[in-house]
This record gives C-alpha cells, structure tokens and sequence, in this order.
C-alpha cells in the first residue's frame, strides 16, 4: 500500500500547524511558490523551509524579531498573551505572536456612501478623450475608421486631511491612517493629501507633509486648499491641544474656510466637546451654491431671531465622526441648500483663551475622586479593568474596551481615560515599535480597589473569549508576547496579561466560570492537607526534570500529568489543588512570574470560599502570592500583601515560625527595593537578625543574609565606615562555613570593594567588583537588577579613576540593555539615567548632562517621592550645577 502523495502530505503538515487551506487555495500557493523570484542570496528552498519552521536565534545582544504577519496563525496558541511594547529582550518566558485586533474605523462603508454626495465630475479643461459608442457607430455606418472624441471629464473635488498629530492625538493615530487610505480608496475625490499640524510650536500652528513625522520642513497654508478653489479641507482634531485652547489656531482655519469648504471632524462624542478648545452650538447653515467656500455661507440659528443670536464670525463646521454627520456636511457641499450642523464661530485673528480645565491638585486619591466625578460610569469600569493590564498599548486598551463594554463602541470612553489625567505616557520608543502607556504611581492599586477582584481576574478571560469568536477586528494584526518558558523573549517586568490562557487544560481553571467544579465539595477536611510540592512525585521523568531545574520541561510535562488527574480525580481533589500550585511555581521558575502570578491567585480564589482565611495551607498561598508580585517587579503591593499576611501567620503559627521569620525578611527585602528609604529598610532587617540567630543560629545561610543586608543599608544610610567593617567581619565567618564558590561570599568581596572605594580607595572597587559580575548573569540571568547595579558601580568608579570617556561608554551599554528589560519608572533605570546625566556633565557637556538631570527631575519625583535618596541627589546636583553657570557667568561680565 502506498503511501500520501507530496501535496497530500504537505496538507497533513500545513493543517497540524493551524494552516487550514482549501484545494484550491493549496493548488493556489503551490502555483505561486514555483513562480516567485527567489531572493538575492537566498538558501536553497529546502534549507530555507527547515530554517523557517525553527524559533528565532537565541542572541541576547539583540532582541528577538517579530514574525512577519504572513506567519501569524489567526488565533495564537498557548497559555498567556501580554502587550509587546518596544523591541523584545532576550530570554526564556515569552514568545512573539500576532493577535487579530479591531479596525479604528469599523464603519468604513458606511463612510464611503457618506460622501457619495462629493463624487461629481466635471470637465477637464482643453482635454479630451475618446468616445468609444460613438467611435463604434461611425465605422459601423460610414465605414470610416477614424476617432470621435469628446470632451474630458474629471473629478470634481481634491481633500486635504490635516491631521492635528498632538499628544493627545495618539488614540487616533490608526484612525486618521484608516481614512486616509477611505479617502484614497473611495473613488470620490480628484485627488487626496495628507498633511500633519503641529499646534504646539510655539510660534503658532505648524503644518508639515505627513502626519506624526518629526523633524518636517514646515509647508506653507496656501498649499492646503487648490488653487482654482474646487477642493474641501478636513481636519481630523479632538482639540484639546494648547492651539486649540489659546486662539492661534482661529486664523489658520479662517483662511482655510475663506477659500474652500472646510470643516473639523472631532473623533470624541459630542457630550465631551465642553472640555475641548473647540465650541460648537447647532445652527441653520444655507450655501448659496455647490462647492462654496465657508465664507459664502449664511448662519442663523434655528429657533431664535438674528438679534437675539448674531453670528458673525466665519462659519466652521464640528462633524462629529459619524456617517450621518458626514453625509449633512457632504450634501450641503455638494448641492447647496441648507442643512443643520454643529458649527464654531472663527474671527480669523485669534479668540479669546477657552478655559482650561481645572488643574487636579493633591494626591493620587484626589485625583482619582476627580476623574471618577467627571467620567462616564463606563470610563470608569474600563479604567478598573486596564489597571489590571500591564503593559498598555492602544490596541491592547481597544481590545479591553470592546471585550469589558461590549460591542462596536467608538473609542469614546477610552478617551476619557487617556484625557482624564489617569495615564502618562512612556518615553519615546524605538522606531517601529508601539507606544507604551502606564498609570501614574499609586492610581493602578486605588483602581484596582474600586473593582471586584474576581471581575478583574476575568478581564483577561473576557478578552479571550472575544479572540476566539472571532470578533477581535479582524482587519488589524498586533504585535504581543505569549507566555512560554521556551520562549526567546522575556516578558516586560511587572506585566498583567490583557488575554488568557487558551490551552484546554489552564483555561478549565480560569476565573470567569466560577469556582472548578461547579459547587461545594462534599467534605473539605482533606484539603486542610493540601499536596503542595507532591506533583513530581508521580512521575519519575517529571521528578528528573524538577530536581535538574529544567523549568520547560517540567511545565510541559507538570500540564500532561495534571490533565490526566484532572480527567480521574475530578477538580475538586486535594491532589488536583496541589498540582496546580506546583505547575505555577514551575512556570514561575521557568521565567514567567506574571504567569504563577495569575495562576496562584485564582487558586487562592477558589480556596478561600471553602477554607476560609487562616487555614494554615492558604498561609502557604498567600506567601507565594505576595512573592509573584515581588518577582513581577510590583514591590509596594509585595509589601502590602506580606504585611497583611504577616499577622496571620503569627496568629497561627507563633512569631518565631521560620514562615513567620521568612515573610519578616521579604518585607525588609521589598521595601529595600521600592521605597529607597534605607533607614527604614535597616531598622526592618534589626530587628529581624536576632530572631534569626535565636531560632536559626548565628551561621544559618538565612542569618548570614540578613547580615549582608544590614552591612549594605548600613552604607546606604550614609555610614560608611561602620559599613566596612561589618562587611569585612563578615567574610571570614562566610569563608568559615559556606564553599568557596558560594555567590555570598563573592559578593561580599565584591560589597569590600565598593565600600573601600567610598571610603576613598576606588582601585578596590575596579579590582574586585568585575568578578562578580559573569557570576551574577550566570546565576540569575544578564536582566537581574544586582547584575545592573554593579555595572553601574564599575562604571562609577571607573569615571572617579579619571576616565570619565570610558565610564560614559559603559554607561551608555548599560543604559540601553536596562531601558529595553525594565520598565521606565523602575528605580534601576531611573539610577542609570542620573547617573549617565552626571557623567554627561563631568565629560564636559554641561549643557546636555543638566538639561538631562532638568527632564529626570519631575520624572523622581513622581515616581519616588521628593525625599527619596536618588530625587535629592539630582536635585541638589542640577542646582549646584545651575550655581555655577551663574557664577560663571557673573565672572564673565
């Protein structure tokens, strides 16, 4: 018996992939691949199929590239998807993917008809063109070949989009691209431009060639409208911007509006339009003919007389981004007559300021009291669920959106989200890659109060669903990272996956269909002993792969067995409980916190309801729960989480438990990495070294590392002799006890140095310091925050031995490889920019290194606090620096 052709063998392998064709659509892409011209430089095709089908090269110099979006299956496969903002970082928890996403435009036909009116044509003047009927009828007739012509036609309109390209504008930036091509594509308009308008420039509004493009020669306004006058001009603007609000934008509009028809499509709802620069009032608008320029329109209101309500400004049309709105506007254009539309009055040299809306004073709760005050009940049930999303990208916040309110929306409560002073956005990124948003400090947590936990674990499940349904958009693909411990990227720190797990065993577990197995179980007494850490046990292989720390495998082979479990033992079994607590601690370990994250908390979700909160099991729990959120980089709601445990703990177990004794030194360990008060941090790790030595003994690993601690924030507290000394008693004790290559006592060298240097023996710190670096990467990977900080000390030092060149240099590595692993309010990369500003100063660029100490100041203060070490540091350095340009100057004059 034969076996399956080629081409049927190649179904086979295309439809397990998730490539599921039709014959005729294979017979189609086998005709075009023996036709396509090979690539310059190609492999052969055999080679370069094999090639293809193999993850991305695994290089942590450069990030991991994205999959073209040919390659992109309609639905990805796997467990979490979180939002990829910015270039991937090399690593081992996540994988590039391509998700369906919502068009910005959904009504796009609804659109083209609107302007059906427009599409008229007319004569071409002095052209012609061949009249083929009537060509036709003179040979049939006289049997004379020749040519009857006719006169030429054209369309009859050209629009110009000018595209207000602002800050604010960002959530429209994929709506203005998608009606430009509309516009394009429409058929109606002779010809169609785009322009971008800058109206923060601050000698008035600046119009370039392409929106959103930086760096543009500005054009001249005379180029917007045609000359011969038969053209409209369309401004896209949510005008908010500070042109709109301080009057400079009126004249630019006005010399519009006199030479051909112009109006605003405003993309937000009309209710928002009273907090927008841009007032508008409806009004009875007759053009005396087809084609008129705003100026040759007559204004009246509806209902009262002309004295009572005068108009006597230029008439500037405020369309609502609505095919309705659009086909009034397009009709009165077209034909004339009259129509009844929204319209701003224009003087045409500036209006007075709008009013500003009032500034939000005080702390996060304020403010957030402000927005909920201010907001549609809507706005503020999207804003609860984004806060459980991290990181944010528009289409991310699109797909939240649709999935939380459900249905085709206009973007319209998540621009009162954007514009509500909630969200801030991030630096630059690189080119090609998505803006990245992130709730100001402290707004995600009070948010994150304001709703039902369990509704915000389902935000995630409530996304998915919309995937699967095929309802994401569909006519966008964006970019995201699915979490997988053989990934060749990492996730971003501290991220929320916006979808959830879609492998059949994880989303049984999910949180949006209630407790696992759909009630009570008959008797909750066995769960009291909860199998934690027993799952390895069951499988030989699996044990293998635990004990040799090889996460991928283990999380592979952990969701086979716990699928088998689940199947014999049903939900509800202790057994099965205890698997899942296992498999999320191997994902976490894998590389994935966010993921055990998740998946620790739903567990502790469906436990609590049948354990209650003191049971000694859900202790275990809450402490892995609170350890995730460290290990995601969230460290106040590590604290919180310990903190609220902590009492708890002790309650049950005694204050002396070694559990009781490890939640103590997490807390210490988190606050250390959060708060940056280290007076605070070394009273917490005081007064928890003799409760270490009394029940552990003074020459416990655990005793040991708190006393590294103490030595440490003993420097950082700003006693740097007593420092030196206990890090120098330690080491023998560590060299007493521990093996020689134990990463404590190589550190401790490595602290030696550092704190010799302070003292003022900086060779030590070159001397010592470098070993530790390869050890630290080894160990916990290139991106780990003790591998950053003594890249920024060797460079530190290297800058105080005289070669301020050479400390810029390594700063500048280190800046880039930290600006692509951690998130911009990450304390760490906050420390490498000040300290990469100082350097800036001391190579002799004054100029630049305190304009850039002047942009991270607002930036610490925000995010630490104004008595945070680093915040005065920058401070005092910026005004020391400012002091002696005035000096300088003063010497000058």
């Amino acid at each position: 018996m034969t076996g399956p052709t080629p081409v049927a063998r190649l179904h086979q392998i295309l439809s397990a992939a998730g490539v599921a064709l039709t014959p005729e659509q294979l017979a189609d892409v086998l005709w075009l691949a023996g036709r396509l011209p090979a690539r310059a430089g190609s492999e052969p095709a055999g080679v370069q199929a094999e090639s293809e089908a193999l993850p991305p090269p695994r290089t942590p110099a450069a990030p991991a590239p994205l999959p073209s979006y040919g390659s992109a299956h309609p639905t990805p496969q796997g467990t979490d998807l979180y939002a990829a903002a910015g270039p991937a970082v090399a690593g081992t928890a996540a994988l590039p993917v391509l998700v369906r996403s919502q068009r910005a435009l959904p009504a796009a036909r609804s659109f083209t008809r609107a302007l059906r009116p427009l599409r008229r044509h007319r004569p071409t003047p002095g052209g012609a063109e061949i009249d083929e009927s009537a060509t036709a009828d003179l040979v049939a007739e006289t049997g004379l070949f020749d040519l009857v012509l006719r006169p030429a036609t054209e369309r009859w309109l050209d629009v110009s989009l000018v595209v207000d390209d602002g800050p604010s504008m960002d959530l429209w930036r994929e709506l203005s691209s998608e009606l430009e091509e509309l516009l394009s594509r429409s058929g109606v308009f002779r010809r169609v431009r785009s322009y971008g308008l800058d109206t923060r420039h601050p000698d008035g509004p600046r119009l370039h060639d392409r929106p959103f493009g930086a760096g543009q020669a500005a054009l001249a306004p005379r180029s917007v409208c045609p000359a011969d006058g038969r053209g409209v001009v369309l401004v896209l603007s949510d005008a908010v911007g500070a042109g709109w609000r301080n009057g400079r934008m009126d004249p630019l509009l006005a010399r519009w509006a006199r030479s051909c028809g112009t109006a605003v499509l405003q993309p937000l709802p009309q209710r928002m339009w009273p907090g927008t620069g841009l007032r508008a009032e409806s009004m009875l608008v007759r053009a005396g003919r087809a084609g008129a320029a705003n100026s040759g329109w007559q204004v009246a209101h509806p209902l009262l007389p002309p004295e009572l309500a005068p108009f006597d400004g230029l008439p500037l049309p405020v369309l609502e981004f609505s095919p309705a709105a659009v086909s009034s506007w397009a009709g009165l254009v077209a034909r004339g007559g009259e129509a009844t539309l929204p319209v701003a009055q224009l003087t045409g040299e500036g209006v007075a300021p709008a009013p500003s809306p009032a500034a939000v004073v005080g702390d996060m709760r304020s403010r957030l009291l402000h927005f909920r005050a201010a907001a549609s009940p809507e706005a503020y049930r999207l804003a609860g669920h984004l806060a459980g999303v991290r990181p944010l990208t528009l289409p991310v916040m699109r797909l939240v959106q649709r999935a939380v309110l459900g249905g085709r929306r206009s973007p319209a409560e998540l621009a009162e989200v954007l514009l509500g002073g909630l969200l801030r956005r991030a630096p630059a990124p690189e080119a090609g890659h998505t803006v990245r948003y992130d709730f100001r400090p402290g707004l995600r947590e009070l948010l994150l109060e304001s709703l039902p936990a369990r509704e915000v674990l389902g935000t995630a499940a409530l996304v998915t669903r919309l995937l699967h349904g095929g309802d994401g958009g569909g006519g966008r693909q964006l970019p995201a990272l699915r979490s997988d411990t053989a990934g060749s990227a990492a996730l971003p720190p501290g991220a929320n996956a916006f979808a959830g797990a879609d492998t059949p065993l994880l989303q049984h577990f999910g949180p949006a269909g209630g407790p696992p197995g759909g009630g009570e179980p008959a008797d909750d007494a066995p769960l009291e002993e909860l199998p934690f850490g027993r799952l390895a046990e069951l499988d030989p292989t699996l044990a293998a792969l635990v004990r040799g720390e090889r996460w991928q495998g283990a999380v592979e082979l952990g969701e086979l067995v716990l699928e088998r479990l689940l199947t014999e033992l049903g939900p509800d079994h202790p057994t099965v409980l205890g698997g899942r607590f296992d498999l999320a601690e191997w994902i976490g370990q894998g590389g994935a916190p966010q993921t055990a994250l998740r998946l620790c908390r739903e567990l502790l979700a469906d436990l609590t309801g049948r354990l209650g909160t003191e049971r000694g099991r859900l202790m275990v729990l809450r402490a892995k729960v609170a350890h995730w959120t460290g290990r995601s980089d969230d460290w106040a709601a590590a604290v919180a989480a310990y903190r609220e445990l902590l009492p708890d703990q002790e309650g049950l177990l005694g204050p002396e438990h070694p559990d009781c004794l490890v939640t103590r030194h997490q807390i210490a360990f988190w606050t250390g990495a959060g708060s940056g008060d280290p007076e605070a941090t070394l009273e917490l790790y005081l007064d928890l070294l003799p409760r270490q030595e009394r029940f552990l003994g003074p020459q416990h690993p655990e005793t040991f590392r708190t006393r590294a601690n103490i030595a440490s924030w003993t420097g950082q507290s700003g006693q740097v002799a007593e420092s030196l000394q206990l890090w120098q008693a330690l080491l023998p004790e560590l060299r007493e006890v521990l093996e020689p290559e134990d990463l404590l006592i190589v550190i401790t060298e490595a602290e030696i140095g550092h704190w010799s240097a302070v003292a003022g023996d900086p060779e030590s710190a070159l001397r010592l310091i470098p070993a530790v670096v390869p050890r630290l990467t080894e160990a916990f990977g290139a991106h780990h925050a003790s591998a950053y900080l003594h890249r920024r000390r060797i460079a530190h030092w290297t800058g105080v031995q005289g070669d301020t060149v050479g400390a810029l240099g390594l700063l500048r590595e280190l800046l880039a490889d930290v600006g692509r692993a951690l998130p911009p309010e990450n304390p760490a990369f906050l420390g490498v920019r000040a300290e990469y500003a100082f350097w800036t100063v001391r190579t002799g660029d004054r100029t630049a290194g305190l304009q850039l100490l002047r942009d991270l100041l607002p930036e610490l203060d925000a995010i630490l606090g104004p008595d945070h070490q680093d915040t005065r540091w920058v401070r005092e350095t910026a005004e020391q620096l400012d002091a002696a340009e005035v000096v300088e100057g003063e010497a000058g004059a």
